[in-house]
């Protein structure tokens, strides 16, 4: 059969079953549908955007089938199902108006009845949708209301709904041990992939050279501090990172709010040295696992070289500023300055 025809069977088959009207069916486009499949790896292992080849339609509906056996999904012809998110998961914490009359331990039946559509795409993949406009699981990929929402979502992202697993890598292990395949690492081509976190890698030791420089300074040498502190941060390489339990020997990596909030012209002042001081302390003791950062005052004089009094007033400036929360000797270092916040 060659393509045209397989159009128009799979036409055929949705009017038949009461899936889609021809007309919401779209048409392939381009050579999509007739791209090879490709080889695996050398490793073995395959690449995981091939499990939504449209050759592997029969073969994901019925491995849906199977795996969700009892509660009665896919076996009939027509390819809507309930979703399965009740099933696996608490119901969602929602308020008795906007949950309806229903048991206050559970969500509306109406939310996730015959919501799931399986279809193939324009380009010749399989996917599904959500068609629910009453489900108010508004974070999920495939919900209607959500204005990132991914659709249509592949089979990983499908069994990630379901079970509400934080990433796709159980998905993937189902998937795998049910095909009996080796799938390699995705690259995110249709596969939701969380943002990389931008950081300023600041060297720690021009830090710690400011600091010192300034150790004598005087009311007017503020300006020229402020001017240093901002130039080394905006110097410094844009990096980008996974996640933010990141840490370097060499760097000490400053959050963009530090300049996009203009915390160190705000700052204005000779405690700027104690705040730069605090960002590269929190962050080595987030390093070793320390998430309470205990200080004295008497510490941070003998770290930045002040007197106790002087230390005392760099903080009260800071705190006023809300750069800063102390509570006993737990010290919290932000980047948004009291005047900036809830505008």
């Amino acid at each position: 059969m060659d393509r045209d025809e397989l159009v128009e069977a799979w036409k055929r088959y949705g009017e038949t079953y009461n899936v889609f009207v021809p007309e919401e069916q779209p048409t392939p486009k381009g050579d999509g549908w007739d791209r090879p499949m490709p080889e695996p790896a050398e490793s073995g292992t395959i690449d995981p955007q091939l499990m939504k080849h449209w050759l592997f339609f029969t073969a994901t509906r019925n491995f849906l089938r199977q795996r969700y056996a009892e509660h009665g999904i896919l076996q009939s012809p027509a390819l809507t199902f309930d979703c399965l998110v009740p099933r696996y998961q608490k119901p969602l914490k929602v308020s008795e108006a906007k949950r309806g009359r229903r048991k206050k331990k559970a969500d509306p039946d109406a939310w996730y009845a015959g919501a799931i559509r399986m279809l193939m795409t324009d380009d010749g993949e399989v996917g599904f949708t959500c068609r629910s406009r009453e489900c108010l699981r508004t974070q999920c990929k495939l919900n209607l209301q959500n204005p990132k929402r991914k659709s249509p979502a592949d089979i990983f992202s499908l069994i990630q709904i379901f079970h509400g697993y934080r990433s796709v890598a159980k998905a993937k292990q189902i998937v795998a041990e049910a095909f009996e395949v080796q799938i390699g690492k995705f690259e995110f081509k249709d596969v939701e992939k969380k943002p990389l976190i931008k950081r300023y890698a600041v060297p720690k030791w021009a830090i710690q050279e400011l600091i010192e420089r300034f150790a004598n300074m005087h009311r007017q040498d503020v300006p020229r501090l402020v001017d240093q502190a901002v130039e080394l941060v905006k110097s410094s390489q844009v990096v980008e990172l996974e996640h933010g339990r990141v840490f370097s020997n060499y760097f000490a990596f400053f959050w963009p709010q530090i300049l996009d909030n203009q915390v160190l012209e705000k700052t204005n002042g000779a405690a700027i040295r104690l705040y730069l001081w605090l960002l590269v302390e929190q962050e080595e003791r987030a390093r070793r696992n320390e998430f309470a950062m205990r200080l004295s005052e008497a510490e941070i004089a003998r770290a930045i070289s002040v007197s106790r009094k002087t230390a005392g007033t760099y903080r009260q400036e800071l705190e006023k500023l809300g750069l800063i929360k102390v509570k006993g000797e737990i010290w919290t270092v932000g980047y948004t300055p009291k005047s900036q916040r809830n505008t």
